[in-house]
């Protein structure tokens, strides 16, 4: 069975940072587990990691798709396990998605499955939420509702799928085994640490260019209905260039609606049982990646 470390947490945690350190300790590749940094030209507002924050470390997963499509779970975890299975080595996996990661991890239980009507569940877990996601669910097939983990947004969307083709998943095996051996760790830091570090973020976003890069975008594309214009960061500033709130007002917005982002990535990772956390206060990159490299070797 392959292999891989992933690094995961927050927004803002230091996890870029972390995954080239300890790249350059296991002499291995990284491969890029945010669901925004997949989209080419959106740069600046993902804090995507630039050459020089690389370090000479190859990275995978970058760029891989224009900002107007739509890019699925399913299609990730297609394209990161051929680049798994190619590497000679375990890669480190990094990135907040923590969705990508159990896509990777675990298959689905049923073959098959519709791209489109994926991607349509998968924006409507993003407007409604996973508790609107379970009770549709639980109007298709309340057995199969009754027993997979409803807190498992990967499960409810697949068995959503196979109850919408008329099938039921608690006719069939409803746990999958793992497809690699994954050892997972989330990076944490202090709730007001990380607030003081999102809004620092924020603005060195803008500073940097966020503004001409979301119109350099609206420009190339126009302004799209999809998950890489819906992205914080990006959709309050098409607002601002609309003229529906000032800079400032956007630039807040951003920070609010980070922070409550971070809120869900962590509420997320509690639930990923196969997780190791490490709190990160005060400790540097180099220690945090050797803290994560002693307990490889254990």
């Amino acid at each position: 069975m392959k292999s891989f470390v992933g690094i995961t947490g927050t927004t803002c945690v230091g996890k870029s940072a972390v995954a080239v350190e300890l790249a350059k300790i296991l002499q291995c590749d990284v491969i890029s587990a945010d669901s925004m940094q997949i989209y080419v030209g959106m740069d600046i507002g993902t804090a995507k990691v630039t050459q020089a924050e690389m370090d000479g470390v190859k990275h995978h997963m970058l760029d891989v798709v224009e900002p107007n499509c739509d890019f699925s779970s399913f299609e990730y975890a297609e394209m990161a396990g051929k680049i798994i299975q190619n590497l000679p080595k375990a890669p480190i996996l990094v990135g907040g998605t923590g969705f990508y990661f159990d896509s990777l991890v675990y298959p689905p239980e049923f073959s098959g499955g519709n791209k489109q009507r994926r991607l349509e569940l998968q924006q409507m877990l993003a407007e409604k939420g996973l508790e609107h996601m379970v009770d549709y669910l639980r109007q298709l097939d309340e057995e199969t509702c009754n027993v997979i983990d409803v807190k498992n947004p990967v499960r409810v969307i697949r068995a959503i799928e196979i109850a919408e083709s008329g099938q039921k998943q608690s006719q069939g095996t409803t746990k999958s085994n793992p497809q690699y051996d994954a050892k997972i760790f989330v990076l944490e830091r202090d709730r007001q640490s990380l607030y003081q570090m999102i809004d620092l973020r924020v603005d060195k976003m803008v500073q940097g260019g966020l503004v001409d890069e979301v119109k350099g975008l609206v420009e190339k594309y126009g302004i799209c209905q999809n998950s890489a214009f819906q992205a914080i960061g990006y959709k309050e500033i098409i607002q601002y260039l609309q003229g529906n709130c000032t800079l400032e007002e956007a630039i807040d917005l951003i920070k609010i609606n980070t922070r409550h982002y971070a809120k869900r990535q962590i509420s997320y990772f509690k639930r990923m049982n196969i997780a190791k956390f490490i709190n990160v206060e005060g400790k540097t990159s180099k220690q945090i990646a050797q803290e994560i490299a002693n307990f490889l070797v254990v």
